[in-house]
């Protein structure tokens, strides 16, 4: 390659904050043995980015993102934000609307030699990610439409043929 990457480290909060330097760590060793040229950016998101910054998705994260040749994101626990500061949103929506991120890929696989409960797991789970039930697009709080009482919540739930159809193209 003649140009260095440039990769985004983004450690969102929660568990983000111990699994991305290690996955930064492991990138890192493996770009140095092949001799690629990585530029690494730090973009804060998530609760660090609301404690320093004010904002859980800081003004300007989107155009910086799109600079960059790749990034690494961290698990967002967005449960814990503080429910009555408008710049404590989670970020996970608009980053998946914004590139189109529309295929959560989850593999599961058993190894031999190493404990599991069964041995012979090869799994591959894609759900789509835009659509459907996510927890951070179901109306907890909000107009009465929503929520017409203290004990009722209405979700509502999309699901489209075009996304459908991505998703199930991606997974085969």
């Amino acid at each position: 390659m003649s140009r260095k990457l440039k990769i985004g480290i983004l450690e969102g909060d929660d568990i983000g904050l111990e699994v991305v330097p290690e996955c930064v760590k492991v990138m890192k060793a493996a770009a140095r043995k092949s001799a690629l040229e990585i530029e690494w950016h730090d973009v804060p998101i998530g609760r660090p980015a609301l404690d320093k910054l004010g904002y859980t998705l800081p003004p300007g994260t989107l155009e910086k993102l799109d600079t960059l040749d790749g990034w690494v994101l961290g698990p967002i626990g967005h449960q814990a934000y503080p429910k009555d500061n408008p710049k404590a949103i989670n970020p996970h929506p608009i980053l998946r609307k914004h590139y189109d991120l529309f295929a959560n890929i989850r593999p599961a696989k058993s190894f031999a030699g190493l404990p599991s409960v069964y041995p012979d797991v090869d799994l591959i789970i894609v759900r789509e990610n835009n659509e459907g039930f996510p927890p951070d697009r179901n109306v907890y709080e909000g107009s009465g439409e929503f929520r017409p009482s203290p004990d009722m919540t209405i979700s509502v739930r999309v699901i489209t043929r075009q996304a459908s159809s991505k998703v199930a193209r991606a997974a085969f």
